[in-house]
């Protein structure tokens, strides 16, 4: 695949605040079971049972979305003293009780759900008389009174790190929902450290369905600084609708923001749909923007585009728009506004995050699958989560072989070295198991997606070309395919041992890889006779690249296999990317390419099929003209017809997608709506699946229209 689906963007949110200089000793009605500690005891162990929503270490040096409550009070993350790590969050210039850090945490709780909630305090110097400590949550219900619940509290009169925790729910509708540290004694500062919330109850079955933000109240409403350099504020200099919009001012990286924090709202393997719309402030140049997602889980970050990079400008408001499918599981989950490049201020108004109503397939129509039964396996391209629900029914129904999008990318089984996640790539084989499909492993070596640690010398350096380097980035090699060949042998019938190799516009055709720097063309036959022999002889092993159609990068490929074969190597087939669109190339070409490659005695492949419905990288649709899909049905029937005369020189067809809703090509090269695919993104069969299955059901080519 030509590009990949995780990009390296940031973001993540924290919260809107409304102080209220109501007393320490408003009434309490804490559903609360609250307790101290100065260590941790086996109690801890039975509380910190569930999943974790979010936790505050402040390392970052700034204040992580906490904000001070009380007009004079200040908060900064601070190293001079510390429970954890090297910072912690010190509040000072107190002149309450209540006054101190607060959190807005309504963006991260959910009502009906118990949660357990804990940090430690540690007071900046004794006192005459002991100071209560508490753990507060300030309620504002909608259409109610505020009201003040006790999360935990301890009397204490020592400087020593303390530890509150306790539980909390809460039920109904909330207008602010804000967590906060008191201390009795209005004049003493404190330090906050290691804050966690942890749900510790099941999730109602009917969770918050969507965010809707405005700003029409006058709050940045739950909007926060990401990286606590920049301003994200209210603003009544424009607006889109009505009076206010957020205005994000001193920007330092490109990847600071706004951002908002949606753990609360978005559950794994539901589908949202995401809206923005976003102007540049008076005196900016043109400029892009995207939209992001970071999902934190288990202590790592992982980044993924929703809205691609999107001009904008000073003269209007721009639209960003797209569906986003939470796939993974998460302890934190954020998005945010960045930029590729610059450090523009802008505004942005109407953000708007809806979850898609339940998918369900068509289960009376034909299986794909069964329609090519003897000619060729039909696959599809899935990420762990499209093993459950309606998209693992689309599966089971539609496909006999399946491929993982990016479960089994270098990256994503061993990010660091000798540490393989396996998680996701044995949930996708452990499906393909129960359910009787094929599996196509992509892919063992690659230039893209492939962890920094690989390429860098046994002092941390980036690798240059010397025999030691080669030695070691060979053995490197040779240690993830023996790990994964073996964990796999078994099961996995087919492997893309090496992925885009070639350069046309290199004198030789090779691309200029980190592996091919250090090791010339001894990765790939490394790859291919390390892999026969931990997969065994039955595996089919294939060379895949993109584009094999073009002549000249045919012929590059062509001459490579050649000269391997001859050499040995054990090469069973090459895999045909075969990422089209309606204008090219022809089938023809493809159809050439085929047959060229089994001239050799080579297996062929479709790996990755979709079929853009742009002809260059700039237009863009807001809805897709039904004439590009009615184009685009004949243009795969088309494709499917040579496909069934290379029946016997062909063994697979891959499409890169289960449906339009989770293509990448809805962002890249550039963000834009694209329905590559045969089933829509409510995963109906469209004209391109009727062209296979019933070509009547297809309107006729328009006058003038060819394949």
């Amino acid at each position: 695949m030509r590009s990949c689906w995780y990009t390296p963007f940031c973001l993540v949110l924290a919260g809107v605040l409304l102080l209220s200089p109501i007393g320490w000793w408003g009434t309490s009605v804490a559903k609360a079971a609250s307790s101290m500690e100065h260590s941790p005891s086996v109690s801890d162990k039975v509380l910190s049972a569930g999943k974790i929503i979010k936790t505050y270490g402040f390392e970052q040096g700034n204040s992580d979305g906490w904000k001070p409550r009380g007009a004079y009070t200040q908060i900064a993350s601070v190293t001079e003293a510390a429970y954890g790590g090297t910072h912690s969050l010190k509040a000072t210039a107190r002149t309450a009780a209540w006054n101190g850090a607060e959190l807005d945490v309504k963006p991260l709780l959910l009502p009906d759900v118990e949660y357990e909630i804990s940090g430690y305090v540690k007071l900046d110097g004794n006192a005459a008389i002991p100071s209560v400590i508490k753990l507060t949550m300030e309620q504002q219900p909608t259409g109610g009174t505020t009201a003040w619940k006790t999360v935990a509290q301890t009397e204490t009169a020592d400087t020593s790190w303390i530890k509150l925790h306790g539980r909390y729910t809460f039920t109904g509708e909330m207008n602010a929902l804000k967590l906060y540290v008191e201390n009795s004694n209005p004049a003493q500062a404190y330090y906050v450290d290691e804050v966690e919330i942890r749900q510790v109850s099941v999730t109602p079955t009917n969770p918050t369905s969507g965010i809707v933000s405005g700003f029409e109240d006058g709050t940045a409403q739950g909007w926060v600084s990401r990286l606590g350099a920049e301003t994200v504020q209210v603003s009544n200099a424009d607006a889109r609708t009505g009076s206010y919009s957020l205005l994000t001012t001193g920007r330092q990286k490109a990847y600071a923001g706004p951002k908002l924090d949606v753990t609360a709202t978005m559950q794994k393997g539901s589908r949202y749909t995401v809206s923005a719309w976003v102007k540049l402030v008076p005196g900016e140049q043109p400029a892009k923007v995207r939209l992001s997602v970071q999902r934190d889980y288990q202590g790592q970050s992982a980044y993924e585009t929703v809205v691609g990079d999107t001009a904008i400008t000073t003269g209007g408001w721009m639209h960003l728009s797209g569906t986003y499918t939470l796939a993974h599981d998460t302890d934190a989950v954020s998005m945010y506004l960045e930029s590729p490049e610059g450090t523009s201020s802008f505004y942005m108004d109407d953000f708007e995050l809806s979850l898609v109503p339940p998918l369900a397939i068509e289960k009376d129509i034909p299986s794909l699958h069964g329609l090519y039964q003897g000619q060729f396996s039909i696959g599809t391209a899935i990420e762990a989560f499209q093993t459950e629900g309606a998209y693992g029914e689309l599966v089971q129904k539609h496909f006999n072989s399946v491929v993982a999008g990016n479960a089994m990318k270098p990256v994503s089984l061993q990010p660091s070295e000798g540490q393989f996640h396996w998680e996701e790539a044995d949930q996708i084989v452990q499906f393909a198991k129960q359910h009787g499909l094929e599996i196509r492993f992509h892919t063992l070596v690659w230039h893209n997606q492939t962890g920094d640690w690989m390429f860098k010398d046994k002092n941390g350096q980036p690798m240059t070309p010397t025999a030691e380097n080669k030695k070691l980035l060979l053995d490197r090699l040779e240690t993830h395919i023996r790990a994964v060949a073996a964990r796999y042998k078994n099961v996995i019938t087919d492997w893309d041992v090496v992925n885009e190799v070639i350069d046309p516009d290199q004198p030789d055709g090779m691309r200029r890889s980190k592996w091919y720097q250090i090791t010339g063309t001894d990765y790939i036959e490394k790859a291919f006779r390390v892999t026969r022999e931990v997969a065994g002889p039955n595996a089919r092993l294939f060379i895949n690249d993109y584009n094999t159609h073009e002549p000249k990068k045919r012929d590059f490929l062509y001459n490579l296999v050649r000269d391997l074969l001859a050499k040995g190597v054990p090469i069973d087939g090459v895999g045909h990317q075969s990422h089209i669109r309606l204008e090219f190339p022809t089938t023809a070409e493809i159809e050439q390419s085929i047959e060229k490659f089994a001239s050799l005695g080579l297996d062929n492949q479709i790996t990755e099929l979709d079929m853009g419905l742009y002809s260059n990288d700039t237009d863009r649709y807001e809805t897709i003209p039904d004439v590009l899909l009615i184009r685009q049905a004949h243009r795969y029937q088309a494709l499917f017809d040579m496909f069934t005369r290379q029946q016997e020189h062909l063994s697979n067809v891959t499409i890169w997608g289960t449906d339009d809703g989770n293509t990448w090509l809805s962002t890249f090269p550039i963000a834009r709506l694209d329905k590559p695919l045969l089933f829509d993104e409510r995963l109906k069969a469209k004209y391109a699946y009727w062209a296979l299955v019933d070509p009547s059901k297809v309107p006729s080519l328009p006058v003038g229209s060819n394949e």
